[in-house]
């Protein structure tokens, strides 16, 4: 008979094992898939034919044409499409690859709902899966928005050091577009959210976007009132003149204000927060301690009672 400890350590040992091989799984295929889209990717300039279409160009492409057959208009789904470039997705084609796999996924969640009860078609298992289905259909756009606003707080928590840097850049003598250029190079680490929208736009200027235009671009990619606000300075900077260091600076320091009062504001919260888990995880502990004595007293005192009683 072995030991109870011993089996138990074996299935510790083998649970973490599996993971780790599922881990080093995971990070390999990731490895094989960016390579293969590299690869890809040299092949199709390199070769004189046309570039090939990937697996995944190619499903995206077919969800797109679904979205379309669903939207029917190209001004439809304004509000979807706005939740999505706060989220961060840009592309003309995100809207309709968005309609096409919440519809994928209403569907997938009604027919798995139905397999789940054995594929009964009854009128309450069809309501049920319909309800479902519902749900997943809503709440795909709620998801579209809590990620947009994560991506928000991220932006506003990141812009301060950025602007701090683009003023320490200017002040060298550079100008506006070399200084965001390298802005955006330099900082990938430091500000993994804002340093891409700030590539996209240097890649808008140099392929000719006009500077009026890619500043739009700029605020709509930033999509928060702080970025609108520090391309509309930019763009005033370059139409209307006049310097942009104290202008900046001021906008800069207007920044880090707000960003200490969200971060008080959020101390505020999380101190509530905790006087609740407090009150729910400390207040039964307290009125058992205080409570306690008095009902063993009393059950004590009714059980004498109850002998002297029983004796008599």
């Amino acid at each position: 008979m072995t030991d109870p400890v011993f089996n138990g350590l074996i299935w510790i040992v083998a649970g973490l094992s599996a993971a780790a091989g599922a881990l080093v799984l995971g990070l390999s295929g990731s490895a094989l898939f960016r390579e293969r889209t590299v690869a890809s990717r040299l092949s199709a300039l390199l070769t004189s034919g046309g570039p090939r279409v990937g697996l995944v160009e190619r499903g995206a492409q077919w969800l797109e044409w679904i979205g379309h057959k669903i939207a029917r208009d190209e001004n439809a789904g304004g509000e979807v499409r706005e939740a999505l470039a706060k989220a961060g997705y840009f592309r003309p084609a995100a809207l309709y690859i968005f309609l096409a796999l919440r519809l994928a996924a209403a569907i997938a969640v009604f027919i798995g709902f139905l397999l789940l009860r054995d594929a009964r078609m009854g009128i309450v298992n069809i309501a049920m899966a319909a309800i479902f289905a519902f749900l997943a259909y809503r709440y795909a756009l709620i998801a579209v928005r809590y990620q947009g606003e994560r991506r928000a707080r991220r932006i506003q928590r990141e812009l301060p050091p950025v602007l701090d840097i683009v003023l320490m850049v200017l002040d060298s003598g550079v100008s506006i577009d070399q200084c965001l250029q390298y802005v955006a190079s330099a900082s990938q680490r430091s500000a993994p959210t804002v340093a891409p929208v700030l590539i996209k736009h240097v890649a808008d200027i140099e392929s000719g976007v006009p500077y009026d235009a890619a500043l739009d671009r700029l605020g709509q990619r930033l999509a928060v009132d702080e970025g609108v606000d520090f391309a509309n300075l930019l763009k005033q900077a370059m139409f209307q003149g006049g310097e942009l260091g104290p202008s900046l600076r001021r906008f800069s320091a207007e920044l880090s204000d707000r960003r200490l009062a969200r971060a008080r504001e959020e101390g505020g919260r999380r101190s509530t927060y905790l006087t609740v888990v407090m009150v729910f995880f400390f207040v039964p502990v307290l009125m058992v301690i205080l409570v306690g004595p008095a009902f063993v007293n009393v059950s004590a005192t009714i059980q004498a009672a109850a002998h002297r009683a029983h004796t008599k």
